[in-house]
């Protein structure tokens, strides 16, 4: 029971680490933040139908600032040697991590809720059951790969700190998804967002999941791999 407890207790932990709030790094300035964050969600969905246009200033936003700031941080001379430089590593990273995670986030819910806010009508209302089923299944399969990612590799590799502190902090295996799969992380680990895109019938919201996968791609070619062959290979 006990092992049960700790593997529940792990799991809970990934999901709410990759979504934008990592509990052991928690901060008062953290947990108001995401409150806030989740406070505003609920009153933009609620007042969401058919605004089709804040939606789509909302995901331009997030998404903006999200690459903008692991591109401007991460990306060669970027910010994080200053970072560094200012507040040390521990607190520096923490910063950086705090940051992330709050556009992690935004990122995240801006596409879905600019696929609930240019909705037709979802595949429950349209009683289509086949599509019912092949979005939920591309949603459980795209964030189980994601959770399984971050297992195997770690929170912190979840949220670039190797390349915050420009070195290695793990030794990479080719295990759980890795095995079968080059990128799971950016390839597959990105099904979910396509799910709420095909369970809301939105052709925005799958333009808008495609968006978001050709930049994570970009960045990955452009900075992460460059590092990742320097350091680890």
């Amino acid at each position: 029971m006990k092992k049960i407890l700790a593997m529940i207790d792990e799991l809970v932990v990934i999901i709410i680490s990759i979504s934008g709030y990592v509990p052991k790094n928690a901060t008062f300035i953290r947990t108001l933040s995401m409150g806030l964050s989740l406070i505003f969600l609920v009153l933009i969905s609620s007042q969401k139908p058919q605004n089709s246009f804040w939606a789509l200033v909302y995901f331009l936003f997030a998404e903006g600032f999200y690459f903008g700031f692991i591109w401007l941080v991460l990306g060669q001379n970027g910010l994080k040697a200053r970072f560094i430089r200012i507040w040390g590593e521990e607190k520096a990273y923490l910063i950086y991590e705090g940051i992330l995670g709050f556009l992690f986030f935004h990122n995240g819910a801006s596409i879905g809720f600019l696929a609930s806010a240019t909705s037709p009508g979802s595949v429950v209302s349209s009683d289509n059951l086949n599509l019912a089923i092949t979005a939920a299944f591309l949603f459980i399969f795209g964030f189980g790969i994601k959770i399984l990612c971050t297992k195997t590799l770690s929170v912190e590799i979840y949220y670039w700190k190797d390349m915050f502190l420009g070195r290695k902090i793990i030794e990479f295996n080719e295990k759980g998804p890795y095995k079968y799969f080059t990128n799971p992380m950016y390839g597959v680990g990105q099904a979910q967002a396509y799910a709420v895109a095909l369970w809301y019938c939105s052709s925005l919201g799958a333009v808008s999941a495609m968006l978001n996968q050709l930049l994570i791609f970009w960045f990955y070619f452009q900075v992460e791999k460059k590092f990742i062959k320097k350091i680890y290979s």
